[in-house]
């Protein structure tokens, strides 16, 4: 166990006479109870009975409580002065939310993966807006200072703001997403902490969830269902990439990320691994930019086998999986309108993106989109509105747009990302009318259609019906750890082997036997015996 802080344990360091290689002076060691951890503190002096008076103080100051009500002073001449690394007020530390996350932003480049960079920067810059917006509802100064904001009443705020659905293309958000949103921000609160830009870490609480699927296996019959409404979505020219996308994630497993990073020859992306001998069987390699980190090589699934070993061999080179873009018309009936680049311009400087978007018939994507491809920057992007445009001004704006409702759509030369590829496929589970999780549960669930990732439940259920064991499932599904497969899975192996063994006990009896012999009626007693019968009474119970 660590050894408890001891208020008042006080060192001196060096306890010696200084010499001239001593640059510092002296420095005191101890437990701050202010920032919970030992600290360093300069006497800001080279008196050895100087610094030996000041130890004395400040030993005891924090015995007596006016060390934590002065802020941190080690002694009364030290009072006016802010103590190194601890701001006493906002001011003195001068650190605001977007000094921090530069330097935050920095940290993390060279650290962490481009994946994880991009959820830290998503969920801190949508708490950025929702704080900015709440600053200017309070009319305050502009410049969010960390010392204001990094507070527990502020977090539990934008917790509940969160998952309230601010900034957030759906009604409400779900409990495990704001949980993995507050990680990224507590993870940044921890890092302003260490720095000593602000005193203390707010001990903020998750919000409860459950540990069930967001989604459920995909069937067979419902898979056929998307297949069949591919075209309805992308069109017939783009529906056959599309199609092969499917039938890849359906026989593979894959997670839509590895869907687009599948290559035919780039050892430097997955790609297929084809036996040079008899009685070996192909396999696919997973280098470490996947999710759980690690490189892998695991079995190539049958299905997919047969899959891939149809496409002509002129055709093998490149990335196996390239959906094309969705070939689609804007309809005529639709009203929207792009507003030129000054309308664009003047419209940001005095309204939200969603105020915009709802002027312009677009989505707030659309407007980000457009403000991002004009060079236009705003001071501050929040969710709630600023006011409504104007019936008047919203047809001055059309008269003079750029691209109207009747604007005819070319197709895209550019590879989709794989968050384009994720969406459209959930457009043709909606098309298909494949729902795999019903709204309105008590944790506050949207309604979900079938989604890449409930193809991949859909491979390991039909794995799991096929007996395949745990172990394998985890390497087929690249689980980094057996307690997500046991999590998720073990459930329906466990019932799948409990009803197995039930159907072969009651089948070698007669059943009104076993009925009466289980109820307490006038059964042979040789039916079954008394340790079998506990043994199914277990079971039972444990469905």
């Amino acid at each position: 166990m660590p050894r408890r802080p001891e208020i008042g344990n006080v060192q001196l360091y060096p306890n010696r006479p200084l010499k001239k290689s001593d640059k510092n002076g002296y420095v005191l060691k101890f437990y701050c109870p202010i920032r919970k951890k030992r600290i360093r503190r300069n006497c800001g002096t080279r008196d050895r009975r100087e610094a030996r008076r000041i130890l004395r103080e400040c030993r005891e100051r924090l015995l007596n409580g006016q060390y934590v009500d002065s802020g941190g002073a080690i002694s009364v001449e030290h009072n006016s002065h802010t103590p190194v690394g601890l701001p006493s007020t906002p001011e003195a530390s001068g650190k605001t939310w977007a000094d921090c996350w530069d330097r935050y932003r920095n940290h993390l480049a060279n650290r962490v993966r481009p994946r994880s960079l991009d959820d830290a920067r998503y969920a801190i810059q949508i708490a950025e807006r929702v704080i900015e917006g709440t600053r200017q509802d309070r009319g305050t100064s502009e410049g969010v200072l960390v010392t204001d904001v990094m507070t527990l009443d502020m977090l539990e705020y934008l917790q509940d703001r969160l998952l309230a659905g601010d900034e957030c293309r759906y009604d409400i958000r779900s409990p495990n997403t704001v949980n993995s949103m507050m990680a990224a921000i507590m993870a940044f609160v921890r890092f302003c902490h260490r720095h000593g830009w602000i005193i203390a870490i707010p001990p903020i609480e998750k919000l409860d969830t459950d540990d069930a699927m967001k989604g459920r296996p995909v069937s067979g019959e419902e898979f056929e269902r998307m297949l069949a409404s591919t075209p309805e979505v992308v069109g017939t020219l783009s529906a056959p990439s599309w199609q092969f996308a499917l039938k890849v994630l359906w026989e593979s497993g894959f997670r839509v990320g590895d869907l687009m990073d599948f290559t035919w020859d780039d050892d430097r992306h997955i790609h297929p691994v084809w036996p040079s001998r008899k009685g070996h069987h192909p396999t696919i390699v997973i280098p470490s930019t996947q999710k759980n980190g690690l490189n892998q090589e695991i079995p190539m699934l049958p299905g997919l086998r047969e899959l891939l070993e149809a496409v002509l061999k002129k055709d093998q080179t490149g990335w196996v999986v390239n959906p094309l873009s969705i070939q689609y018309e804007i309809k005529a009936t639709s009203d929207w309108f792009k507003p030129s680049d000054d309308d664009l311009s003047t419209l940001a400087q005095h309204y939200s993106n969603r105020s915009i978007a709802t002027a312009c018939g677009v989505s707030d994507t659309a407007v980000r989109k457009w403000l991002r491809q004009s060079g236009i920057r705003r001071t501050s992007e929040f969710q709630r509105n600023t006011g409504t445009i104007s019936r008047k001004k919203i047809t001055e704006i059309r008269r003079r747009s750029t691209r109207l409702a009747t604007h005819v759509a070319r197709r895209g030369t550019t590879r989709l990302t794989k968050e384009q590829v994720g969406r459209t496929i959930s457009d043709i589970g909606k098309d298909a009318a494949v729902v795999v999780q019903q709204e309105g549960s008590p944790t506050g669930r949207r309604l979900k259609y079938g989604s890449a990732h409930d193809l991949r439940r859909g491979c390991a259920q039909r794995l799991i019906n096929a007996g395949v064991s745990a172990e394998t499932l985890k390497v087929v599904m690249r689980h980094r750890s057996f307690s997500t497969t046991e999590r998720f899975y073990g459930a329906t192996r466990a019932a799948q082997a409990a009803a197995t063994e039930l159907i072969e006990k009651v089948s070698s009896t007669d059943t009104s036997s076993f009925v009466g012999g289980l109820v307490g009626g006038q059964a042979d007693d040789t039916s079954l015996s008394s340790e079998e019968l506990s043994k199914l009474k277990a079971l039972l119970n444990s469905l």
